[in-house]
């Protein structure tokens, strides 16, 4: 994508922070995200503004040893810079120094991509860049950025009262997926005569991260069709390789039981007990409550109205991409080894129409979210399940959305890719049985969300 979408409030902090730098002392700015969400192009879009004011550098860690990226680094500041930098600093302590003692008489953005990947290289970095820039920050006008994708890293390194770097940062910038509306606008661009299939396609499949809408939108993939013969291509493997490629590096050595968990969660075993029942292991808290709490994969959802420690709780996976590529790439490896892409590409169009019918009841969660109008959204089903053979199936007593706005008025939505499919007098019934336990004396406003008002304002 040529056009440079959205990031209006990160921008203004990553230029505020520059201005600071360059006006007063130092100033350190770490950006996190999700790999692929778009840090990078953020940087760059900010220094491509910025360059009349003073030089930027680029530093990318990637996995080669200290020395070949200090040369790598040197040639850089040679570039930018044009300040020599002697052969004979071979270790990165000693770069950054030679940078510190440059940022006494010049004013400079330094942007380190990938800093988690030091850890790699010698862990001893990240107590150098403490020390040294705890001792040169008031006397120095450069402007730090540092970024890193994997999530459980940066959390360690920044977060972590035990590490060199705990609390050196000036600002912190998550960067989210692009919103509905900026998706809209994409779509709109490329495909001015979009169906509302198109766009819920191209949110089901991508979730809003850049790179991959990129991806469809460069290639001419503007379409249900498209997308899925596009992911589906044999000459290009960039979706199918993509999730392994991304959560090997978060989950190292442990993969094996987190993929297979969150296998289980995208095909809809949503409680602990039916992960437990399906994969045939016991006692899978430990591993949940790390995909929730210390990789943020997924998240514990209870029904509106329960207690916050309650034990009726089910899962869910919150990126988009991840529940479509565990649903259909992870649960497919044969036909993948046997390049039957063909045979992929008509399970995913077969179970189309299933599968985003979800994507469409969050897509309205996150509008609502989006719209800062509510309090509370969520969804409700009944505590208890059906007994039946089939053990643990939930009971037919479930709404798929309920909110409460900022004035305390209720409402609750069936979500209905058709909405000739809705039953109001049904949704009534699950109403008044919510309201047993919840909402008790309230007017409940209840109606159906479908396909035609998923660009509604809220």
């Amino acid at each position: 994508m040529k056009k440079f979408y959205d990031r209006e409030k990160e921008m203004a902090e990553l230029l505020k922070m520059q201005r600071q730098s360059y006006e007063d002392y130092s100033r350190f700015v770490v950006l996190t995200g999700r790999r692929r969400v778009g840090k990078t192009s953020l940087v760059y879009k900010m220094m491509e503004q910025t360059k009349s004011i003073a030089p930027c550098l680029y530093f990318f860690v990637g996995r080669k040893t200290e020395a070949a990226l200090v040369q790598n680094f040197s040639d850089e500041i040679r570039l930018r810079l044009g300040e020599f930098v002697p052969d004979s600093i071979k270790l990165f302590r000693e770069l950054f120094q030679f940078l510190l003692e440059v940022a006494k008489r010049r004013k400079f953005t330094l942007f380190i991509d990938e800093f988690q990947e030091f850890d790699n290289v010698n862990n001893g970095i990240f107590s150098d860049i403490q020390e040294l820039w705890d001792r040169y920050k008031k006397q120095t006008n450069m402007c730090l950025i540092v970024s890193g994708s994997i999530f459980r890293m940066m959390e360690k390194i920044f977060k972590d009262e035990d590490q060199p770097l705990f609390a050196r940062d000036d600002s912190t910038i998550k960067l989210q997926p692009f919103n509905t509306d900026v998706i809209r606008e994409i779509l709109h661009d490329y495909k001015a005569d979009y169906t509302k299939d198109d766009l819920l396609a191209l949110w089901t499949f991508t979730g809003g991260i850049a790179r991959y809408i990129e991806a469809f939108m460069d290639n001419g993939c503007t379409t249900v069709r498209k997308m899925i013969n596009y992911i589906c291509s044999d000459s290009d493997g960039f979706f199918i390789d993509e999730g392994k490629k991304i959560l090997l590096q978060e989950f190292g050595k442990q993969y094996g039981v987190y993929f297979s968990i969150m296998g289980q969660i995208a095909q809809g075993d949503v409680t602990q007990r039916e992960i437990e029942g399906s994969l045939g292991i016991d006692s899978l808290g430990g591993q949940l409550k790390m995909l929730d709490e210390k990789y943020a994969l997924i998240h514990k959802k209870r029904p509106v109205g329960a207690k916050p420690g309650s034990q009726t709780v089910r899962y869910e996976i919150n990126d988009n991409f991840f529940r479509f590529w565990f649903r259909y790439i992870y649960r497919y490896p044969a036909l993948i080894e046997l390049q039957n892409m063909p045979a992929l590409a008509k399970i995913i169009s077969d179970d189309y129409t299933a599968f985003s019918g979800l994507a469409l009841e969050r897509w309205f969660r996150q509008r609502m979210k989006e719209s800062f109008k509510y309090q509370l959204i969520g969804n409700w089903w009944k505590n208890e399940t059906k007994t039946t053979k089939n053990e643990g199936q939930h009971d037919e007593f479930e709404i798929d959305i309920v909110a409460e706005d900022l004035k305390g008025d209720v409402s609750a939505y069936e979500v209905k890719r058709n909405a000739d499919r809705y039953r109001a007098k049904r949704l009534g019934e699950k109403v008044a049985e919510m309201q047993k336990q919840t909402f008790k004396g309230k007017n409940i406003r209840t109606g159906c969300l479908s396909m035609n008002d998923m660009e509604a304002g809220w």
